[in-house]
């Protein structure tokens, strides 16, 4: 599939216009460094309108699911991420909205006219990956210890046998 084009925020956001894409793992080249598998895929939309005051955003969607490594039992895990987020665009630095009069689904981005929307959608992307994925509670897989081990008793044995002795 050819790379999603270049776009013009602010002549995006003010066309109304709408893009829709499946995109493979592989094709978001930072976040398959991360993934145990390339497969999976993103379906990634980018909708351009004007708010109720007439500033021009942008509403970014992706869906889709990964295969990552669970911190907890280190096997693969599938990975879910929805998100949904809404970009007000400023024509200047001055005109970005203050962080703490922003709601949790709003951010201010700097208007482009060559603005990559699959990097925006890879950013999202890695943003909802959690800093250390797991599996559900009690569903991990126990790991396999060899039957030998217990035999030779816990490695810990010999402290516990040097502060029983006396002096």
């Amino acid at each position: 599939m050819p790379e999603w084009p270049l776009v013009d925020s602010v002549q995006f956001a003010k066309q109304h216009a709408v893009e829709r894409r499946s995109v493979a793992v592989s094709e978001f080249k930072r976040l398959a460094q991360l993934v145990l598998s390339d497969e999976g895929e993103f379906e990634v939309g980018l909708e351009g309108f004007e708010d109720s005051e007439g500033r021009p955003c942008l509403q970014l969607h992706v869906a889709g699911s990964m295969t990552v490594t669970c911190q907890r039992c280190l096997e693969p895990l599938e990975l879910g991420i929805v998100s949904d987020h809404r970009f007000v665009l400023a024509e200047s630095e001055q005109d970005l909205m203050d962080p703490g009069d922003e709601a949790d689904d709003v951010d201010s981005l700097l208007a482009d006219s060559k603005l990559d929307a699959m990097a925006l959608a890879e950013d999202e992307i890695l943003l909802q990956i959690p800093m250390a994925p797991v599996h559900e509670e009690n569903t991990c897989t126990q790991p396999q210890w060899s039957s030998d081990a217990g035999s030779e008793g816990s490695p810990f044995s010999v402290l516990g046998a040097l502060t029983n002795t006396k002096d």
